[in-house]
């Protein structure tokens, strides 16, 4: 079996490299174990209105490596248990030495938000030319619906009573 040295998946045989990291895959690990990280203290980074934002800026951090501990206000803790959220407000702290680093995930975030909106201003132009559009199909639908009421119910008056004067003729 091969094993990739960064990533430390088990490969099958026949496979070279790892497909995750595009390094060459070797017989043996090492058993060498990297020393955890220590940090001195947890510093406080933001406050934010409920568990849904703090989720998110929980995922942004920790997917760039940066511990995140939540910190619940009041009985904030219990309603998130209890009711599965909390209106109460959640503090987040991360280590001292990543804040810096942290502060730049988070205002990533926030220009990442500005351009969203940016791109929802344009698109709301986009919605009323699309509602614009929208009555006008209606309206063409209603009038084409008129027609087809005007023709089509004066021709089934007709055959109706093309109908009933064969029965007439038939039965006297």
């Amino acid at each position: 079996m091969a094993w990739c040295p960064k990533c430390r998946l088990e490969y099958r045989d026949g496979f070279e490299k790892c497909n995750d990291c595009d390094i060459d895959l070797v017989g043996e690990l090492e058993n060498s174990r990297e020393e955890p990280i220590e940090f001195d203290s947890e510093v406080f980074l933001t406050s934010v209105s409920d568990n849904i934002n703090s989720s998110i800026i929980e995922a942004k951090l920790n997917d760039n490596g940066i511990p995140v501990l939540k910190k619940y206000r009041e009985a904030g803790g219990y309603l998130s248990v209890y009711m599965g959220v909390t209106s109460l407000g959640v503090d987040l702290y991360v280590p001292s030495k990543l804040l810096d680093e942290a502060r730049r995930v988070i205002q990533l975030e926030v220009v990442e938000d500005e351009a969203n909106e940016l791109i929802s201003k344009e698109n709301s132009a986009d919605d009323d030319t699309l509602t614009e559009l929208n009555k006008r199909y209606q309206k063409k639908r209603q009038i084409r619906g008129w027609i087809i009421l005007v023709f089509l119910i004066p021709g089934l008056i007709w055959v109706i009573y093309a109908f009933v004067m064969m029965l007439i003729k038939i039965i006297f």
